[in-house]
């Protein structure tokens, strides 16, 4: 397996299909030099969806890694602390990437242990984190068996904390690692690759609004032959703006069509000391005691009432059983955790890379949902003299990560004339004709649970096929599918620049 080279004149762009989750090589030319920048977008994904791929073993993705890049990478992004984005950094006892070289690492201001509303957020993060757990406990010990949706909650948990041996964390694992974070194999992943670059040129902790050159970095036009100039990169998010960090679901006709049911926020309720109630124990009377005052006899019932026979056929009791919530409101807690999630996924980094000559832009916004997406037009990005806007940035796009493995929240929906930024600001113009699309998504493994994750969501599957003319790559996905208003030029055109492999897709991407 040879090095990946790109083109003298443009950029390579390797998708691993690592499985469900996040995994981007990038190699760019340097000027006078055999090796190329390599920048490395995260590198995880969920456990168990690997099956679904041809490549079962996530060390063959490493050892590839190691050969395409020797094992020295210039820089490495990690957009945000969810395991589908980080856990292939680490492994207990023998790190993945113990022989590789990091000369440098990006992360979000919100992994700044050093910026005060970073700090506050953790913090409230944790808080949030012990009492879902303590509410995971109670719900465990009400159904005292397997469940979908403790199976679901799980799943979430896990995204949260990282977990590389597919073994479910008990509740005290969960409790120790909410009280000392650091233990967490999110946490280590992410530690691991901090410390390797501070060997070398160090962490930096980038800001929306940042416009970075990269230094080493030198694209050889070749139309007009005597030029090399820098890849920049824009810093798009995440929003400073704890609102907007929360803000996950679209409004009105942002969202594409799903029917996805509204989740409800969890309240601090489950801080009480017993699973019978979700108000505080001054505001509360337990059964027994309530079943002695006429009212609630009346109107909430008693369980033998259940006894009579054909009670389905008669008019309903006014004190049916069912009237009562009892330990139903537990099961709240799958939408606090999946709002927990939302909240980090927010936290990428989002980063458009542009290149000098024909100003495309490569677009990785890791999970970013409706909150970061509405930021990005909040910022003018300035350097010596010249300024550009979101919108602009992002209608030069030709190639979009699409974001949170194409799920109904993380791509919006809308026209080129609104105000906030949509899939209609992609790929505008000239740059239409290239606009291609990456989907870092496992759909059959994502389908296979009990609790259905739809990503792709459908409808925005069918939007970015439509937009990039055919021009998509999904991770379990082979083939690719020549629309059939696309010429059989144009798309030879296309297909000459890619490369499929049991392991990843390769895409060129020409500065002209």
């Amino acid at each position: 397996m040879p090095k990946l080279i790109p083109p003298q004149d443009g950029v390579s762009v390797r998708m691993y299909r690592i499985g469900h989750g996040d995994c981007f090589l990038i190699a760019i030319p340097r000027e006078n030099e055999n090796q190329p920048y390599y920048i490395l977008i995260d590198c995880g994904a969920k456990n168990g969806s690997r099956k679904f791929l041809p490549n079962k073993d996530i060390k063959a993705i490493i050892d590839q890694l190691a050969e395409a890049t020797g094992k020295i990478i210039d820089l490495v992004i990690v957009t945000h602390e969810h395991e589908d984005h980080v856990n292939a950094f680490w492994k207990k006892r023998s790190p993945y990437f113990k022989d590789f070289t990091i000369k440098e690492a990006w992360f979000a201001w919100t992994e700044n242990p050093a910026d005060e509303l970073a700090n506050k957020l953790r913090q409230t993060h944790k808080d949030q984190l012990l009492q879902l757990v303590e509410s995971r406990d109670k719900l465990g010990m009400m159904l005292k068996e397997e469940n979908s949706t403790l199976e679901r909650l799980d799943d979430l948990l896990g995204m949260e904390f990282g977990n590389t041996n597919d073994q479910v964390l008990s509740v005290d694992e969960l409790r120790g690692l909410v009280e000392d974070p650091s233990k967490s194999s999110n946490k280590q992943a992410m530690k691991y690759v901090k410390d390797k670059a501070q060997e070398n040129k160090g962490v930096r902790y980038l800001n929306p609004g940042e416009v970075v050159n990269l230094d080493e970095t030198r694209v050889m036009q070749k139309t007009n032959g005597n030029g090399t100039q820098q890849v920049k990169a824009y810093i798009l998010g995440p929003p400073r703006d704890e609102k907007l960090l929360l803000d996950e679901d679209p409004r009105a006709n942002e969202g594409f069509q799903t029917h996805k049911a509204h989740m409800f926020s969890f309240n601090n309720a489950v801080t009480t000391e017993d699973n019978t109630s979700p108000f505080r124990r001054e505001f509360r009377i337990n059964n027994e005691d309530a079943f002695g005052h006429g009212f609630f006899k009346e109107y909430y019932g008693k369980e033998d009432i259940l006894d009579i026979e054909d009670h389905d056929q008669k008019e309903t009791f006014s004190n049916a059983p069912w009237r009562r919530i009892d330990e139903e409101w537990l099961y709240i807690a799958e939408s606090m955790a999946l709002k927990l999630n939302d909240g980090i996924n927010n936290t990428s980094l989002v980063v458009a890379f542009e290149l000098p000559g024909s100003k495309k832009v490569l677009l990785f916004g890791g999970d970013a949902q409706r909150g970061s997406w509405v930021s990005w037009n909040d910022h003018s990005f300035s350097e010596e003299g010249t300024s550009k806007t979101a919108k602009e940035i992002l209608g030069q796009t030709v190639l979009y990560k699409a974001c949170h493995h194409g799920s109904h929240n993380a791509t919006l929906n809308g026209k080129i004339d609104d105000d906030h930024p949509n899939i209609s600001w992609l790929g505008v113009g000239k740059f239409s004709n290239e606009f291609t699309t990456m989907i870092p998504a496992a759909s059959k493994w994502a389908n296979s649970k009990s609790k259905p994750w739809r990503h792709p969501l459908p409808t925005i599957k069918e939007a970015l096929v439509k937009k990039s003319q055919g021009r998509v790559f999904q991770t379990n996905e082979s083939n690719l599918k020549k629309p059939e208003n696309i010429s059989d030029t144009e798309w030879k055109r296309f297909i000459d620049r890619t490369e499929i492999d049991d392991l990843y897709f390769d895409y060129q991407i020409f500065d002209r």
